[in-house]
């Protein structure tokens, strides 16, 4: 029972300890992974083109015939029955086929190709295109597309996620540089509600006039509405980035004030090297670049499947039969069967306008990946900027802000001593607060700027 009561205590230990942990940005980001619905809408791409796929190959699938027949009204009275497959193959446009037949009863002379000996006639072939159709025909140009179409929507998917998860991090960090406004705003309130009581007695010895308390009472007023706007800000933020950070169910979870990280994190600069490497691997892992690519692919196998189109259709086929059984011979009992086919439409308007548009097409879209390829040089470039600039604003204001805490603490020695007066020491104070809530605001703005950096780099695929 103790034992029972020790594991249970440790447990809740355990639990609460868990609910009151600092939210970090991973657990955001996998949270998002998991159960942010419309990343999970935009993981379907995915099963779609997959059944775009199984539908493609469908058109190799083995097909089965059967057929019987009767002629009981007529001077010839018969029966027949027909069974076969067909298998298209992936290689060369080829098929093979094979089947059996079998009929009893009595034929016309001119239908005695119809007749068979007792056990039936069997049968098998191949076909195959010596020109159109051999180097690639429909069925293989749909699944080589419907393929590609995989990794279409893979890319799809990416760029949703990078859209994503910079979303679910600018949210993530406004919570948090609110929470981090907040405790500026508290720790300002305190030292009025501190020095009050101070004053009271100051002022009831007659040391400091009564004025003085009051303007100590007018700062607690107008800092208690700070903290109040404050808190409003921090749960507006809270509620936000609840629409990311969601249970297991989806549901929308807000984060409390005990999950907050106690700091925001330092600024770094970027160097030059780390922008060019960054550069070079965006231009390889961003997907709207590689889906060009893909796309050019896709209207390459249409301009194939065009040229295809042009070329006479030259077929060869190759078929054996052999009957077995009792009856008739009217020919066999084995056959070696072959034949050459010949077609060709005189003008192929149709292939040639097919060709044409999918030459514009890939012309088209290699453009298009030109001007996407500049396009993320641009962005990654003007992201490394504000990431620079955000970085450079927030280093002078850490140096503001210390030598603002300095005055503050020189001018409340001052007052203390009574050199100084509460109106100049509350100017000190304020202008102390306003400096730390700029530089709240300059690493939010760094965060901010360095999260659009991992988009525009596809850093945040990692």
């Amino acid at each position: 029972m103790k034992r029972l009561f020790l594991s249970t205590l440790c447990a809740l230990t355990l639990s609460a300890q868990s609910a009151t942990a600092p939210l970090s940005l991973d657990d955001v980001m996998n949270n998002v992974e998991k159960n942010y619905p419309p990343l999970l809408a935009t993981l379907a791409e995915r099963a779609l083109a997959d059944a775009d796929v199984l539908q493609a190959l469908g058109r190799f699938d083995l097909v089965l015939s059967a057929q019987a027949d009767t002629d009981r009204f007529g001077y010839y009275r018969n029966e027949r029955v027909t069974a076969g497959f067909d298998q298209p193959l992936s290689t060369m446009g080829a098929s093979v086929y094979g089947g059996w037949r079998g009929s009893d009863g009595s034929f016309a002379p001119y239908a005695g190709g119809l007749d068979t000996r007792s056990l039936g006639e069997w049968r098998g072939g191949i076909k195959v295109p010596l020109s159109k159709n051999r180097a690639i025909d429909d069925r293989r140009g749909n699944l080589q597309k419907t393929q590609i179409g995989q990794r279409v929507a893979t890319l799809t998917i990416d760029q949703q996620r990078l859209v994503v998860r910079q979303l679910a991090a600018r949210r993530y960090w406004d919570w948090v540089s609110a929470g981090q406004r907040l405790r500026v705003a508290k720790e300002i309130l305190r030292v009025a509600q501190e020095r009050d009581a101070a004053l009271r007695e100051a002022s009831s010895l007659g040391q400091i006039p009564a004025i003085e308390v009051t303007e100590n009472q007018r700062q607690i007023l107008q800092r208690r509405s700070q903290m109040v706007e404050a808190e409003r800000a921090l749960q507006q933020a809270g509620i936000e980035l609840s629409l990311f950070y969601r249970d297991t169910s989806g549901q929308p979870r807000m984060p409390v004030s005990e999950q907050l990280p106690p700091k925001l994190p330092t600024t770094e600069p970027l160097a030059e090297t780390q922008v060019e490497r960054d550069r070079v691997a965006a231009l390889s892992l961003r997907p709207e670049i590689e889906r060009f690519t893909q796309q050019k692919k896709q209207a390459q196998i249409d301009a194939a499947l065009a040229e295809n189109d042009r070329k006479p259709a030259v077929d060869f086929s190759l078929g054996f039969t052999a009957e077995g059984g009792d009856g008739t011979v009217r020919r066999g009992p084995n056959e070696m069967k072959a034949s050459l086919r010949f077609e060709l439409p005189v003008q192929r308007r149709a292939a040639a306008g097919k060709q044409l548009s999918a030459e514009t097409k890939v012309a088209q879209l290699a453009q298009r990946e030109r001007f996407a390829r500049d396009q993320v040089e641009a962005e990654v470039q003007d992201a490394a900027s504000a990431v620079r600039a955000a970085h450079n604003r927030a280093a002078l204001l850490l140096d503001e802000v210390r030598v603002s805490l300095d005055l503050a603490d020189a001018e409340r020695e001052r007052f203390r001593l009574g050199d100084s007066n509460l109106f100049t020491v509350n100017l000190r104070e304020q202008a102390a607060v306003d400096a730390e809530l700029r530089q709240v605001s300059a690493v939010n703005d760094y965060l901010r700027s360095l999260t659009v950096y991992d988009q525009v780099t596809a850093r945040l695929l990692h």
